[in-house]
């Protein structure tokens, strides 16, 4: 329901943006950065320059306008984390098509499900995910071509060699086609899927190009070319598709892991002079927990950039502590506002808070029973309205709806509140709570709970059916490696730190690994499918 604008807060005044196409826009900004050293493979060293990147696209372009390839078509893009991921990304743009990614770790279901919502004329996918996507494909009438990103195809598809010949018409020469930023559906980005199959995301070139100025402004991010930074979250999703977007617009160096492998994260930090650092709360785990990470390894390393899920205060503390770094700085979205509506400013960090509003940016707390507007420290569904606002759900219009509101809201669905000096903290999802008798049981603040116990690795806290209760809050826990504690133990532990609605009446249990999306989300519906069962 519609209240009083009394709660409603602002954030800073809403940045100028170029209204030029998307494809325009990155042709200009990659040509300005010349021979700089644009990316870099962690494991090999190989480097592409910006003006390489540059080139390289521009013949993909031509290959896919040669194959017909308009403005509104769709090009699909399933890989790991590799050197060409921008290329078919960029060729897109320059075209006025759409690029919608997919995790090439999907299982079939998923990925069926995920590519019948964008409907890609062609798809770019890696050579591990070839042929469950050559699979796919073969019943799907809209895909007409799978495309690998390798120099050979081990099923019968196009290989990427094929896209970059012949050589590239010069850049006054190729000119990108012209469409309007604020409609042209530049990404179809796949929703977190936390609690069910994943809604396809309708970014427009407006908002992408207005979250990766954004980096690079004074009042929101300052981050600028000289910039080196780690690629470890997964590019296909919206959270590293945006930063690597960043990264070709305001000339950052990208050193690109495949995955996550402790060493060589480690070692490429030093070897690469790696100074900001973008990370999830899981990796803030490893650097708080892990004994093969020490402060000489991140002594370069000026800024950790946390997203993607809440950073508790405790372990912003231990990690700036352990490592002797001041910069952490977390931020807040949805990849339905293109990832960046809340962002802590340099040098005014709250251990604990995601930040202050994004330019341009409003919000309001509304109460999760009446509707009602809240005001500074009160919990409620945490609602934005932005430039950041995604269009809509693609071919989703119940879901789009029950979203935004009629004020232009998007509706969070994460639980959370904001402080007299309009910091926000986010507290749990809406749908996560778990509900005991009347009290309503924040799963997060339990798993934080736990996670300050040395025995303790990882934790995750689920609530299960209980006839008299409603629901009772259970962890699973992942042991530190050589730890003795028991369950009974990590049980009073968590009782003599918490209000007794909150206690783990539900049990504590040992489990190998807690399952995550790929940014690190705890994937809580695996967990009660997978494990409740067997109890």
């Amino acid at each position: 329901m519609t209240s009083s604008e009394e709660y409603v807060i602002h954030g800073p005044r809403a940045l100028e943006v170029p209204r030029v196409s998307m494809g325009r826009f990155l042709l200009d900004r990659l040509q300005s950065f010349g021979t700089k050293v644009c990316q870099v493979n962690a494991a090999t060293g190989e480097t592409t320059s910006f003006a390489d990147v540059l080139e390289r696209s521009v013949c993909v372009a031509q290959a896919l306008q040669a194959r017909g390839l308009m403005v509104g078509d769709v090009v699909g893009l399933a890989s790991e984390n590799c050197l060409e991921f921008c290329l078919p990304m960029l060729a897109a743009y320059y075209l006025g098509a759409t690029c919608a990614t997919f995790s090439p770790y999907a299982s079939p279901r998923e990925l069926a499900h995920a590519l019948g919502i964008s409907r890609p004329r062609l798809v770019f996918c890696s050579a591990g995910c070839e042929e469950k996507v050559s699979r796919l494909a073969r019943d799907l009438p809209f895909v007409q071509e799978v495309v690998v990103l390798a120099p050979r195809s081990a099923a019968g598809n196009t290989p990427f060699p094929a896209c970059l010949a012949p050589g590239p018409l010069p850049p006054p020469v190729f000119q990108a086609v012209p469409v309007h930023p604020d409609q042209h559906v530049a990404a179809v980005l796949c929703s977190s899927g936390t609690t069910g199959l994943p809604k396809g995301v309708m970014l427009s070139a407006l908002n992408i190009i207005t979250c990766v100025l954004g980096l690079s402004d004074p009042s929101f991010g300052d981050l600028d070319a000289s910039v080196r930074h780690l690629m470890v979250i997964p590019m296909f999703h919206s959270y590293g598709y945006l930063v690597q977007l960043a990264s070709l617009t305001i000339g950052f160096t990208s050193v690109i892991m495949v995955k996550f492998e402790p060493e060589l994260f480690l070692s490429s930090i030093q070897k690469y002079k790696v100074n900001l650092l973008f990370v999830v709360p899981a990796l803030m785990v490893f650097l708080a927990k892990d004994g093969r990470v020490d402060a000489p390894v991140l002594a370069g390393v000026r800024e950790l950039w946390c997203g993607s899920a809440p950073l508790r205060a405790d372990l912003q503390r231990q990690v700036e502590q352990r490592l002797g770094v001041c910069g952490v700085r977390q931020g807040y979205g949805m990849t339905e506002t293109t990832m960046g509506v809340v962002n802590t400013p340099r040098g005014r960090a709250k251990p604990g808070s995601a930040g202050c509003l994004a330019p341009g940016t409003s919000a309001k707390v509304v109460d999760l029973e009446t509707g009602e507007l809240l005001g500074p420290n009160k919990m409620g569904e945490l609602c934005f309205r932005s430039p950041l606002n995604m269009k809509g759900y693609c071919g989703d219009l119940r879901a789009t709806i029950d979203t935004i509101d009629v004020d232009g809201f998007i509706h969070s669905g994460d639980v959370g509140y904001y402080d007299k000096d309009h910091y926000f903290y986010i507290v749990d999802r809406v749908k996560e709570l778990i509900k005991y008798k009347s009290f309503q049981v924040p799963p997060a603040e339990l798993e934080a709970v736990l996670l300050s116990h040395p025995a303790v690795q990882d934790a995750a806290v689920v609530g299960v059916p209980h006839e008299e209760a409603g629901e009772l809050p259970r962890a699973f826990v992942v042991k530190q490696a050589g730890a003795s504690v028991t369950e009974e133990d990590l049980i009073q532990f968590v009782a003599g730190q918490v209000s007794p609605h909150k206690r783990l009446r539900g049990g504590l249990h040992f489990i190998d690994a807690i399952p995550k999306t790929a940014s690190g989300k705890i994937l809580r519906k695996d967990l009660k499918n997978t494990h409740l069962s067997k109890l």
